[in-house]
């Protein structure tokens, strides 16, 4: 190599190729991620404050840092990510084996004997994971899944009917289809008894002046769900489930996409948010699709980004981030392709009962949306300034700083499926970090996209790999 040749070690990452960093980094913000709503469930916590910020740290440096100069690192960063999963995996099944896993749960005549076991066997079997040959082999992420839907329908056995909106939504919604109901044109009751959650004006004589307040493709997967198994949690659960088994078949041979896919399946809160039934499972798994389909199946990208855009409005938001999955030299041509194949699918899947009241459907989803009212207790750097300093910092802030964190991302994170996912779960992090809401179902998706990228991550080649032609 002569002088004035640019070093293997300090040149920077041509388009298309991962970081050494990447990963490290997102396992320790899925960790603290997950942590983070451990305490308080998903509410603001002294505790959760401080995680949510190192998660929030930690992910902006993924999308942000350039390739370290020196080869060890690099040569390191498997091993690290591998041992930073592991770690933040003994935590997360001390928390499972040590706290409730939900808050409305009615155990039989045996108590949570029978959870408890489950959580043992999956704990032996994550650990397991983490050896350098581990148990079953290929065969042990789908019997972790396996254990994870029978500890998850024990959950839905013994918390029947949690109190909670959501679950009315729920319930409500399928009596209107029943009749055959335009759900987008009823109300709800007020299962509260209160106005503290809702708009000033939506409640009227104990109900609620709003349908069915999510996306009609989330109500039919829920409805099938209802029809099959009496319950539409069970479509949460089997999501949550595909979604770990997407991640962990997004690098065949890869150790890291086996542990990371753990790391989202236990989560600690994983069957707490199971029980309050938030459908935030199915973006968890569209967006596990999306990564998994832009490794694996790159004709169906523009399936899974559509019915991942049309399963939840604010995932609009990752639109841009699209062109980071392109990286040849024009993205925006592709970019632009995939998002109209994209919008056909959205809009096959929502356009149905967008006929049938168009005004309904956006008041239920847009309307509700933007009158709910400031919450004290959610998991925000606004609510936490509200109570450090008694003012309110402008409820729309968290749409003001996602304009920054996407041009951050389009411009800095790598243009591979894992630096698209790890870019999403930047800018998701920052923008419900300063929204007026955010609770455990917001960043339950956030988990499983940072996840995602560290499955689909591969370590960058050494120095000599990069020297043999």
């Amino acid at each position: 190599m002569t002088s004035g040749s640019p070093s293997l070690e300090t040149a920077p990452p041509a388009p298309g190729q991962e970081r050494a960093l990447l990963a490290p980094l997102l396992s320790v913000a899925a960790v603290a991620l997950g942590y983070a709503i451990q305490f308080g469930n998903g509410a603001r916590h002294p505790d959760s404050m401080v995680l949510l910020t190192v998660a929030l740290v930690a992910s902006l440096l993924a999308v942000v840092m350039p390739e370290p100069r020196h080869a060890r690192i690099i040569q390191l960063a498997e091993r690290a990510t591998i041992l930073l999963l592991g770690v933040g995996l003994i935590g997360q099944f001390i928390f499972l084996a040590t706290s409730a896993p939900a808050v409305y749960l009615h155990p039989g005549r045996n108590g949570f004997t029978s959870f408890m076991t489950g959580i043992a066997v999956a704990a032996v079997l994550a650990g397991a994971g983490l050896s350098g040959r581990p148990w079953l082999g290929r065969l042990r992420l789908p019997v972790l899944v396996g254990v994870h839907i029978a500890l998850g329908s024990w959950i839905i056995h013994y918390s029947p009917n949690p109190h909670i909106d959501v679950y009315t939504f729920h319930t409500e919604a399928f009596r209107a289809l029943a009749k055959g109901i335009n759900p987008y044109a009823i109300d709800m009751p007020n299962i509260y008894g209160h106005e503290e959650f809702y708009g000033p004006g939506l409640v009227v004589n104990g109900r609620l002046q709003v349908g069915f307040p999510y996306p009609p493709f989330s109500l039919m997967v829920a409805w099938v769900a209802h029809l099959l198994g009496g319950d539409y949690r069970y479509a949460n659960l089997l999501a949550m489930g595909l979604a770990a088994l997407l991640m962990a078949s997004c690098r065949p041979g890869g150790q890291w996409a086996q542990v990371a896919a753990v790391v989202f399946l236990f989560t600690p809160r994983t069957f707490f948010v199971l029980e309050q039934g938030w459908t935030d499972a199915y973006v968890a798994m569209l967006v596990a699709a999306t990564v998994w389909s832009a490794c694996r199946a790159p004709r169906l990208l523009p399936v899974a980004l559509g019915l991942l855009f049309a399963v939840k409005h604010y995932m609009v938001l990752a639109a841009p981030l699209v062109m980071l999955l392109y990286p040849g030299p024009l993205p925006w041509r592709e970019t632009l392709r995939t998002l109209l194949k994209a919008a056909a699918v959205a809009t096959v899947v929502t356009l149905p009962f967008a006929v049938l009241d168009p005004v309904a459907l956006y008041n239920d989803l847009m309307g509700f949306q933007l009158r709910q009212p400031f919450r004290m207790d959610a998991l925000s750097y606004l609510s936490w300034w509200a109570e450090k300093t008694g003012r309110r910092l402008p409820s729309g802030l968290g749409f003001a700083v996602v304009l920054p964190a996407l041009g951050l991302s389009l411009w800095r994170a790598p243009r591979t499926p894992s630096g698209f996912a790890a870019a999403m779960a930047m800018t998701f992090t920052v923008f419900f970090a300063f929204s007026k809401q955010a609770f455990a179902n917001y960043y339950y998706f956030i988990i499983a996209a940072l996840c995602s990228a560290v499955a689909a991550w591969t370590p960058p080649p050494s120095q000599e790999q990069r020297a043999t032609p």
